[in-house]
C-alpha cells in the first residue's frame, strides 16, 4: 500500500479550484511531474520546474496562492524523495487500471495523466539526463547497453499507459491487438518494477556526476 502524501487533499483543492482549474495540469499529471523532477540525475531547483505545473504561461491570482501551491509542491517533492530513500517507489492507489482501460480517454484516466506528467517531467530534463548519460559514457562504457536498455523499457511503458487507445490502435496495425488487450493486466503488473528501474537508474548516473572532478587537476603555481 502507498503511503499517501498527507497534503493531497489541499492539493487537489487548489488544483480544482475556479481560480486555477483552467490554469493547471491535473493533480494526476502534477504527482507524474514531480516523480520525474524527484527521479532526476541532477533535481532542478524549483525556479526551473515550478512553471511546468502551468497548462500554458498561466498567473496564480495572488501571492497567498502562489505561496500555498509551491509550499505543498515542495512538501510533495519531499515526499517522493523519502519515498525513493526508503525503497518505497508504488503507484499511488488511485492509479489503477480498469476493465477496457484501452477505450478510456487519456483525460479521463487518472494511470494516463500520471504517466503524461513522467513524461513530460522527463523530456524537460533531458540535458540534465544527457549530461549524465556522457560521464557514465566517458567512464564506464561498458555499463551503456543495459542502462540503455532499461531507460529505454522504462519510457517505453510509460508512453503505452500514457496513451492506451493510442497504443492499442498501433496494436491492430501490428494485428495484434486482441493479444495487447489480453496481456494489458500483466504488463500492468510490471509498470512498478519499472518504476524502481528508473529511479535506479538515475541513482546509478548520480554516481557518476558526484565522480566528475575527479580528474581535475588544479593549475601549478
Amino acid at each position: 500500500m502507498t503511503i499517501t502524501f498527507v497534503r493531497e487533499q489541499e492539493l487537489k483543492a487548489l488544483c480544482q479550484s475556479d481560480a486555477l482549474s483552467h490554469a493547471l495540469f491535473s493533480v494526476d499529471y502534477l504527482k507524474g511531474l514531480v516523480f520525474a523532477v524527484a527521479s532526476a540525475p541532477e533535481i532542478p531547483m524549483p525556479e526551473v520546474w515550478l512553471p511546468w505545473i502551468f497548462r500554458e504561461h498561466g498567473q496564480l491570482p495572488d501571492t497567498g496562492t502562489a505561496d500555498k501551491l509551491t509550499d505543498i509542491l515542495m512538501g510533495l517533492l519531499q515526499h517522493q524523495l523519502r519515498l525513493m530513500r526508503d525503497d518505497q517507489v508504488r503507484l499511488d492507489d488511485g492509479l489503477e487500471l480498469p476493465p477496457d482501460a484501452h477505450k478510456i480517454n487519456t483525460e479521463q484516466l487518472p494511470l494516463s495523466r500520471w504517466c503524461n506528467g513522467v513524461l513530460a517531467g522527463h523530456s524537460r530534463l533531458e540535458k540534465v539526463w544527457n549530461n549524465a548519460w556522457q560521464k557514465m559514457h566517458n567512464k564506464n562504457p561498458h555499463a551503456m547497453p543495459a542502462a540503455t536498455k532499461n531507460l529505454s523499457h522504462c519510457l517505453t511503458m510509460f508512453s503505452t499507459f500514457a496513451d492506451l487507445p493510442l497504443a492499442f490502435e498501433q496494436a491492430k496495425v501490428r494485428d495484434n491487438d486482441k493479444q495487447f488487450v489480453a496481456l494489458l493486466p500483466t504488463v500492468f503488473l510490471s509498470l512498478p518494477p519499472a518504476l524502481q528501474t528508473y529511479v535506479n537508474l538515475s541513482g546509478t548516473l548520480v554516481e557518476y556526476l558526484l565522480n566528475q572532478f575527479e580528474t581535475f587537476s588544479p593549475p601549478s603555481k
